[in-house]
């Protein structure tokens, strides 16, 4: 997936990031603008803390006395990432209105802004991202699916922490570097603390991670992170309690799951028989990554062939 986009960050095709809170989108989004060679800056927009009386101004500029309080002429951020990229986070919270503003820039690469008569030609590169299942909402008439189709050039699904544990120690590292990078070299994790890491579930991601790293550097005094410097719920883990005892669902029966899991289990049942066993389908109808599809088929114990017959 990295490889391909490294490939598409250098062209002008839109790319969608999809993923759980704290996957890190942003990272991801940031990371393709570097690639991309573009002139200008990346201008990263939050869509849900527009307030959506002004959504249009902010987004698309506006002219001196276009409304009341509009004393000067502004840009907008739209026109902010002329020769650069726009990245629109949450673009599942953008309103109904701005949604088909949006759509009309993306297709004709210029803007209007509010009181003006004119449009202005703008060139900017547009990463989308969200934690919504967009294809959902769209079928479901809550996001334009036309705004989808032109958002929809390379889609990306970053899976969450629980399901990349093989990556923890990577990015363990990195963090506490950062966190403490005259400290990083010399510092060691106790055999226990690093039991409740592998085991707890990250509901936050990799920026809970972030936020445990930089609380047990300031901790460890000696130098050896241990179950007593990480949140209570991050230590608990150690025993399978709280959010931990990650392990314990591979190979689960549909008895043996969590409320959140067996709701999942069914709804990739239900997709696979509505997709005949197609798993490259069912990954589309979720927002999620054909292989974490593939992995939760292990877990949940669902054999896609006996929906292909």
């Amino acid at each position: 997936m990295f490889e391909q986009l490294a490939v598409v960050a250098r062209s002008a095709i839109p790319v969608l990031l999809q993923g759980e809170t704290g996957t890190g989108k942003e990272v991801m989004a940031r990371a393709i603008h570097a690639l991309s060679g573009r002139a200008g800056e990346l201008v990263a927009v939050n869509c849900g803390a527009l307030p959506r009386e002004l959504v249009e101004g902010e987004l698309f500029g506006y002219r001196k006395g276009a409304f009341s309080g509009a004393t000067e002429d502004r840009p907008g951020l739209v026109r902010s990432a002329d020769r650069g990229t726009l990245f629109l986070d949450e673009i599942g919270d953008l309103p109904a209105p701005a949604q088909a503003a949006l759509l009309r820039v993306l297709q004709e690469q210029e803007v209007r802004p509010v009181g003006a008569t004119r449009p202005v030609h703008v060139d900017l590169r547009v990463i989308a991202a969200t934690h919504r299942p967009l294809q959902r909402l769209a079928a479901a008439g809550e996001f334009r699916a036309d705004l989808l189709a032109r958002l929809s050039g390379y889609t990306i699904a970053l899976p969450p922490l629980r399901d990349r544990r093989e990556d923890l120690g990577l990015l363990l590292g990195a963090l506490l570097e950062r966190a403490a990078p005259e400290r990083a070299a010399h510092l060691q994790i106790d055999a226990g603390a690093a039991r409740a890491m592998l085991r707890y579930r990250w509901p936050a991601n990799v920026r809970e991670l972030a936020q445990c790293a930089t609380t047990a550097v300031v901790l460890a005094q000696r130098g050896t992170i241990e179950p007593g410097h990480l949140p209570e719920a991050v230590a608990r883990a150690a025993e399978g309690e709280g959010e931990g005892g990650g392990d314990q669902e591979e190979g689960a029966a549909e008895g043996d799951l969590r409320p959140e899991d067996g709701a999942r289990r069914q709804e990739l049942v239900a997709l696979l028989g509505q997709h005949r066993g197609n798993i490259t389908a069912v990954a589309r109808a979720m927002g999620k990554a054909r292989m974490q599809i593939q992995r939760w088929l292990k877990r949940y114990r669902i054999d896609p062939e006996q929906f292909r017959r």
